[in-house]
């Protein structure tokens, strides 16, 4: 017996087969919400770090300022040339920001819930806690503060000319 309509049992199971397609493409949409998202974050990080590192290598010296220095702030001194400026790395609401000599700011990253701030001769270290709960440290290596990068160069020259004076 020949039938030229669906059965029940046939329908029954394309709308089965069709309601599996659906919830799989609807989990597999969820899960790339969620790892862009994660993966934004993680780019949003590296980015200030970068951002922040090539701001402190484009001049010609860069130094702590571990007296300027709290677990709330962290300072350092720039010169270019002749210039001098002391700049401030601090969390501003949720932002951590660099704050310029002309009262200007330089926003490095957002949605941050609590940064601490720890500070050496030569470098400044960030414990970041984001307001997703995710944790981070970021570490920036400084010069040395100019006295001792001015003995340590008269050092150098000093025994470079005794060598040659041998």
């Amino acid at each position: 017996m020949k039938s030229k309509g669906f059965l029940l049992a046939e329908a029954v199971f394309s709308i089965f087969i069709t309601m599996i397609v659906i919830l799989i493409l609807r989990n597999l949409l969820m899960n790339l919400r969620t790892a862009n998202h994660v993966k934004h974050q993680s780019d949003e990080l590296a980015y200030a770090y970068v951002q922040l590192d090539k701001f402190l290598h484009d001049g010609d010296v860069v130094y702590t300022l571990p007296e300027l220095t709290s677990y709330k702030k962290a300072a350092f001194r720039k010169k270019d040339g002749k210039d001098s400026n002391i700049y401030v790395i601090t969390q501003y609401e949720s932002m951590i920001r660099i704050r310029t000599p002309s009262a200007g700011h330089m926003p490095l990253l957002l949605n941050v819930e609590d940064a601490k701030f720890h500070t050496d001769e030569d470098q400044i270290k960030i414990d970041i806690k984001e307001k997703d709960g995710r944790k981070s440290e970021l570490v920036f290596k400084f010069d040395q503060k100019e006295s001792d990068y001015e003995d340590e160069k008269k050092k150098s020259k000093k025994d470079e000319r005794e060598r040659t004076a041998e």
